[in-house]
């Protein structure tokens, strides 16, 4: 409690520049995105599939001149879209519809502070986001399907500072509560150096993970780091991700050992029409060999109007089984 008292008090005393406020609130803008197809995974029958099934509400409320408060509401309904009436599973899709963003964000000269009980990830979107130009594969915790890196894309008991920018340059701070039960007020924390350039971006960062958050069995905070690169020139886009597992609490292999380290690359070319392919390669190389993995991955994609594309893409792994897919991505 101390830790979430001291935030928003530093928050608050940042904001205020006036005894009294009046607040007005803007009508709130609604978004979402569709995109759904077709899941062919080696070894089981190809089935339609929602990739992405999302809704959101985004707004602010103008506290004084030049100070809003932000927020955003999205739920992804994806999951309770595949799993409804699944008969090998009895499961009616109702415990599926997942809260991806429950944020509240409050710019001011002195910098952004973030308030999140459920979000994006931004050490995920700012580092990996580089090597995502992917429907299906994409980069993250999510075992499904590759569980490559670790890094999770959405997270939980968030409280950020983000500085200012300086020259196209900023840092953020970030603590993670996700138990109130283990004497720890922040069971993780986070710190990431951004940069975003006019071709070339970087990202650098790391998450540490208290003990007391993790299973019995760990002996130690768990730390990821991370980097990733970016450059575009054009229709080009060109990524690179490397990220450092030390003290992971699974898999061990005989001798207890858990660190890995994961790398992945990618390039993506979209046309001035709006055709597109892209093209990468992940692996993880696991002090565990039997958690080793490799993957490469091809997408196609054609944009048939501004706000909608048809796409194809394939993932081939070493250990897990590939996958092939077909679909569409509606955004609005």
């Amino acid at each position: 409690m101390k830790l979430k008292q001291t935030l928003l008090t530093a928050a608050v005393s940042a904001a205020v520049t006036s005894p009294a406020f009046a607040l007005e609130l803007e009508k709130p803008d609604v978004y979402g995105q569709l995109n759904a197809g077709a899941l062919k995974i080696e070894s089981q029958d190809a089935e339609a599939e929602a990739f992405e099934l999302e809704l959101g509400l985004q707004g602010k409320a103008e506290i004084d001149k030049g100070l809003n408060l932000n927020y955003a509401v999205e739920v992804d309904l994806s999951a309770a879209a595949n799993s409804a009436d699944d008969p090998t599973t009895g499961r009616d899709g109702e415990a599926d519809v997942h809260v991806k963003e429950a944020k509240f964000w409050l710019p001011t000269r002195y910098g952004m502070f973030v308030a999140a009980p459920r979000g994006t990830s931004g050490q995920w979107s700012d580092i990996y986001g580089p090597i995502n130009h992917y429907e299906y594969n994409i980069s993250r915790a999510d075992p499904r399907p590759d569980g490559i890196f670790a890094q999770p894309d959405r997270t939980s008991g968030t409280f950020a500072y983000h500085t200012p920018w300086f020259m196209k340059t900023k840092l953020v701070f970030a603590a993670i509560t996700l138990n109130d039960r283990n004497d720890q007020d922040a069971d993780g924390r986070a710190v990431r150096l951004v940069h975003k350039g006019e071709n070339l971006g970087f990202a650098i960062g790391t998450t540490v993970l208290k003990q007391e958050q993790l299973p019995p069995f760990a002996t130690d905070d768990y730390q990821i780091s991370a980097v990733g690169l970016s450059y575009q020139f054009g229709g080009v886009a060109l990524g690179a991700v490397w990220e450092n597992n030390r003290n992971s609490p699974y898999p061990l292999d005989a001798e207890g050992k858990a660190d890995f380290d994961s790398y992945g690359v990618s390039a993506q070319y979209i046309t001035k029409k709006g055709a597109g392919v892209a093209v990468g390669y992940k692996e993880k190389d696991h002090d565990y060999s039997a958690a080793d993995e490799s993957v490469y991955t091809l997408k196609v994609e054609q944009r048939v109007a501004s706000q909608v594309k048809v796409w194809a893409e394939t993932g081939q792994y070493d250990n897990r089984p590939s996958n092939y897919a077909i679909g569409f991505n509606l955004t609005f």
